[in-house]
């Protein structure tokens, strides 16, 4: 009886720590992703903002003014929770700030900026050259922006 009583116990506490994945986000505030790039003519920059259940994308000029664009739209949940599967805060934490030369020789830059369980992570890289970690995410984000592409 003892035996069996140990064993439950051993399964309970394993199945209730296996849900749990080891760097994953637990209260995600936004994510920022988007690209740029320096020595260009027309809508250079983009961003998309991803906040409560809100997308916000914008894009501007590098002219002065700037002349922004600014458009809105909601995601589901379902959405918010395939993007954050695919981020493991552990593994962005030790990513480099910088990685590569971003917009060097007007090669564009990318970004992705997660404020997640209080704390702030921007990773820039050169642009369609995201790392390993943040390949996954990124695809996911550019779908969600590119379907901003009627964005007038």
């Amino acid at each position: 009886m003892k035996k069996t009583l140990l064993f439950i116990f051993t399964i309970i506490l394993t199945l209730s720590f296996s849900g749990c994945k080891k760097g994953s986000i637990k209260n995600l505030n936004n994510i920022t992703y988007g690209s740029s790039f320096g020595m260009c003519v027309g809508y250079c920059s983009s961003s998309l903002v991803i906040s409560d259940l809100k997308l916000t994308f914008s894009k501007s000029k590098n002219a002065q003014p700037a002349d922004t664009k600014t458009c809105s739209k909601t995601i589901s949940e379902a959405d918010i929770d395939a993007i954050k599967s695919e981020l493991n805060i552990n593994k962005i934490s030790n990513l480099p700030e910088v990685i590569g030369c971003p917009d060097c020789a007007d090669g564009g830059a990318e970004w992705i900026s997660i404020n997640a369980d209080g704390k702030q992570y921007k990773i820039i890289y050169e642009y369609g050259k995201a790392p390993k970690e943040l390949e996954a995410a990124v695809a996911k984000l550019k779908v969600l922006k590119d379907s901003f592409k009627d964005c007038n």
